[in-house]
């Protein structure tokens, strides 16, 4: 197999920025400008994705089944959007979750992350969790989701 330096570089990257405790990491009292949450689901073998980032003023939600070409949608985000958003991944304690990567071969394997600022948390096949830190990862990644989601259906 051959990889691409970039995609090294990038694992490499993820690992160190996912590896972080509990103290580490404190999501802001207020969004800045410069502040940014992101999701990420990547299947392996089927090609789908999806891509969420949440930036100041904005949502881009982007979907790709992997059969199709991708949909992408953007709408505005207010600040009591923003204040909303924080104050419930407070609530989710996504500042408590703990994730190690695990550098293995993985058949038809997917991954998610969830990245506030640069923050990252890693899920997915490869990621190593307590039942307590999936809970926590998979309940903030299912509300952000939604969140946008419903935005974005409006």
């Amino acid at each position: 197999m051959s990889y691409s330096l970039i995609s090294i570089l990038a694992i490499l990257f993820n690992i160190s920025v996912s590896n972080t405790k509990d103290s580490d990491f404190a999501l802001p009292k207020t969004w800045t400008k410069d502040f940014t949450i992101s999701l990420s689901y990547t299947g392996s073998m089927d090609g789908s994705s999806t891509h969420i980032m949440f930036t100041y003023d904005s949502c881009m939600y982007t979907r790709n089944s992997g059969m199709h070409a991708a949909e992408k949608d953007r709408v505005r985000l207010t600040e009591s959007d923003r204040n909303e958003i924080l104050t419930h991944l407070r609530e989710l304690k996504v500042d408590k979750i703990n994730s190690e990567m695990n550098i293995a071969p993985v058949n038809d394997g997917w991954s998610t992350s969830m990245c506030f600022g640069l923050h990252c948390i890693e899920g997915g096949t490869s990621a190593r969790m307590s039942d307590r830190d999936k809970e926590l990862f998979l309940n903030a990644y299912n509300y952000l989701e939604m969140y946008a989601v419903k935005k974005v259906q409006k």
